[in-house]
């Protein structure tokens, strides 16, 4: 009788065990914590954003605060989600939101430049709709159209020869486009945080034999008035 009893509670933890969903209630180890950790950044990431007074600065700034959010948000998922729907919406927000952050990036990278001029329909400072609205109600006479910014001066065709070089991990290379993907230390000749971010390079020859999880060595300049790679070597 007493090994019959025993027999019976083994079957009834293995059939327990076998229950369609048992195991999808152990979360993956670690995802806790780095929820929690999204949690914070998503909760500070805004709080302690210090604002320039630049409405086109501090826009970019803003926004791409937000798209970083989302994007942590996304990076977690896929790394500790199980969810094959929730998965391909984690993903195809990394993919998206990336190339935002990339292209509002470069906008603050060129808008640091000295030879830099604000695109012709930008509103001067002060000129904008509400200011026009407080105009009109002291003067009906149309304000004068601002002249024309003068044109960008032409950047130099060659990037300078002593660019230093950055350690970075290449992420991605997509030689069709001429791009190449790299998870970077900061570049202090363009004034570029530490960051992963997807570049033009200067000459597409230079990609030849990078791949994906290489460790490299990288220049980066202003060639023709874009940001672009203009050297990269594996490190040693």
């Amino acid at each position: 009788m007493r090994r019959l009893s025993l027999f019976a509670a083994v079957m009834g933890v293995a059939l327990a065990g076998a229950v369609p969903g048992a195991a999808w209630a152990q979360p993956a180890k670690g995802a806790q914590a780095a929820l929690e950790r999204v949690r914070e950044v998503m909760a500070d990431r805004f709080r302690n954003l210090k604002l320039t007074g630049d409405p086109d600065r501090d826009f970019a700034e803003l926004l791409i605060a937000g798209y970083e959010q989302t994007l942590f948000l996304a990076k977690a998922e896929l790394e500790y989600g199980g969810d094959r729907q929730l998965r391909e919406t984690a993903q195809k927000i990394q993919d998206e939101q990336q190339q935002k952050i990339d292209a509002l990036k470069e906008w603050q990278v060129r808008s640091r430049q000295s030879d830099y001029r604000p695109q012709p329909n930008q509103t001067p400072s002060g000129e904008g709709p509400l200011d026009r609205q407080a105009q009109a109600g002291g003067s009906r006479q149309p304000a004068s159209p601002s002249p024309a910014p003068p044109p960008p001066k032409p950047a130099a065709a060659q990037p300078p020869a002593n660019t230093p070089l950055v350690s970075g991990t290449v992420q991605k290379v997509d030689e069709a486009a001429g791009k190449v993907t790299l998870d970077h230390e900061r570049i202090p000749n363009i004034d570029m945080d530490a960051m992963t971010m997807a570049y033009r390079v200067a000459d597409p020859a230079i990609l030849k034999g990078v791949k994906a999880g290489d460790r490299v060595r990288f220049s980066a300049d202003r060639v023709n008035g874009q940001l672009a790679i203009t050297r990269i070597q594996k490190a040693r």
